[in-house]
């Protein structure tokens, strides 16, 4: 659930705006201050006390910045028309997505956190066949003989543990 700016205001050219501005709940559950429009750049001062609509909102004069602006908006009236997060000066990017270090490749443990051997890692030998699979009884001991040799010395050492 989000509240909307369903924006009226009319553009340089003559036509109507039209555009529905989305306000995510997250961002804006208790929020005081400026949104822009997406299409037409109008500023609206908003006040939000949560999640509910206390005042607002109301055009600000022309000229006025913007605090913040829409997550996401579209011109319903008019087919698939609408902007995306993280269109530059028209909506703003998600504010949750990952940070770098969780994008791109899982890291590669060859050991749970009791210290015996998972499946998992990459690159995986390629005596486990197509795609890694290496069928229900896992004999790690013949596919993948370094690690077999590593677990062999952590239980030496005490560090592979039961519960």
């Amino acid at each position: 659930m989000c509240d909307i700016i369903w924006c009226k205001e009319k553009k340089a050219d003559g036509t109507v705006c039209n555009t529905v501005n989305y306000l995510d709940p997250f961002n804006f559950w208790n929020w005081e201050g400026t949104i822009a429009c997406a299409e037409c750049g109008t500023v609206y001062y908003i006040y939000m006390i949560q999640g509910w609509m206390y005042r607002g909102p109301e055009k600000q004069p022309p000229g006025t910045e913007p605090d913040i602006r829409p997550l996401y908006a579209d011109k319903p009236l008019e087919g698939y028309v609408r902007y995306l997060p993280g269109v530059e000066g028209k909506t703003r990017p998600y504010l949750c997505l990952p940070r770098e270090i969780y994008l791109g490749k899982p890291d590669p443990r060859r050991f749970s956190i009791r210290g015996y051997p998972v499946r998992g890692w990459a690159p995986q030998p390629p005596s486990t066949g197509i795609a890694g699979s290496a069928g229900f009884k896992w004999e790690i001991e013949k596919l993948s003989p370094e690690v077999w040799q590593e677990f062999q010395e952590m239980k030496k050492k005490g560090e592979a543990r039961d519960w």
